[in-house]
């Protein structure tokens, strides 16, 4: 759906250019979650809004269903607003309209729809959200949570076929962060939805997205399916913003911190889906008579598929440890030995 090609943005600062974005090289496709995650100032905000061209580039292409937006006149730009939703990290909602009259807004702009065309499509929205008992209210009547919803209520009120989320639950408490990731992922499944959202923290990444796409210094330094990503990241940036994410990854990426505790081959092993809840260790012990032990262990879902980590200490001879890395390579466990 979305093919951006050679992306560069430069601003003019006090008489000398900052580069915003550079060689971004990336594709998302139609109906996926795609997250864009990086610390504060790599870039992402300038490179999500070039998706709708709040921002324009200095130099490349953006290709949306088959046309370069990037050669747009103004209706035509117009018009891929009104079929491209974005909802915002502070909600930017307007204080003196009710809750329905901020999702009527857009509709009413387009001149498109008649009154009661508007008011049945702000109440399907307000059931969409969860909010039909709320529309007669203000915004500064409702939680954050629910200021949030309204904004995807009114982003998706022109029917878009493109959500664009810029930090979109970065204001939130962790467990209304987690209620509107549900409902987005709900809105992707009912809607097929393209969604493409940036964020600076890896849980949202981990929750919603099916891709990623890491950018540090306006550029990707790793892209790929989130899976891959999280469980074996190979840039530095990656590395140390998954570590951030949680202590116990941290010490599985880096077991350094277990010093003399490790007398044996410390390993890495992660593994995806059914064999998450195998009994593997009891397996491979059968096969050889190496001593595996489990010094840190994790289990959980990246999106809805389930996932393992687990570090361990594999004490034996060579032939041995042999023995275990080929029964792991049969159950398809990645093993990585940690130096």
């Amino acid at each position: 759906m979305i093919h951006i090609e050679n992306l560069h943005k430069t601003y003019r600062v006090d008489g000398r250019e900052i580069t915003a974005l550079q060689d971004i090289d990336l594709h998302i496709g139609k109906g996926e979650v795609f997250g864009i995650i990086g610390r504060s100032g790599a870039g992402k905000s300038t490179l999500i809004r070039t998706l709708n061209l709040l921002e324009r580039p200095s130099a490349g292409r953006i290709v949306i269903d088959g046309e370069d937006i990037t050669r747009f006149d103004r209706e035509a730009l117009f018009q891929l607003r009104q079929r491209t939703g974005m909802i915002f990290q502070h909600f930017n909602l307007l204080n003196a309209k009710t809750v329905a009259g901020n999702i009527d807004w857009p509709l009413k702009t387009t001149g498109r729809f008649g009154a009661a065309e508007r008011a049945a499509r702000v109440a399907e929205m307000l059931e969409l959200v969860g909010l039909a008992e709320h529309g007669s209210k203000y915004p500064a009547q409702l939680s954050g949570g629910q200021k949030q919803r309204v904004g995807i209520a009114r982003a998706l009120a022109n029917h878009p076929n493109l959500l664009l989320c810029d930090e979109a639950t970065s204001a939130l408490d962790p467990e209304t962060t987690q209620a509107i990731l549900r409902l987005l992922l709900d809105i992707n499944r009912r809607l097929g939805l393209t969604i493409v959202l940036i964020t600076h923290e890896m849980e949202v990444i981990r929750t919603i997205c099916d891709r990623v796409a890491v950018i540090d210094a306006g550029r990707i330094v790793e892209s790929g399916p989130v899976s891959e990503v999280f469980l074996h990241p190979k840039h530095a940036v990656t590395r140390s913003m998954v570590a951030q994410s949680d202590a116990l990854t941290a010490a599985l990426l880096d077991p350094a911190g277990l010093g003399a505790k490790v007398r044996g081959l410390p390993v890495r092993l992660t593994y995806l889906g059914d064999v998450t809840y195998q009994p593997i260790l009891s397996h491979v012990a059968a096969i050889s008579p190496a001593r595996i032990t489990i010094l840190q262990g994790t289990v959980s879902t990246i999106k809805d598929q389930p996932y393992g980590q687990l570090l361990v200490e594999i004490d034996g001879t060579a032939e041995e440890v042999e023995a275990v890395f080929r029964a792991f390579d049969a159950f398809k466990i990645h093993h990585e030995v940690l130096q």
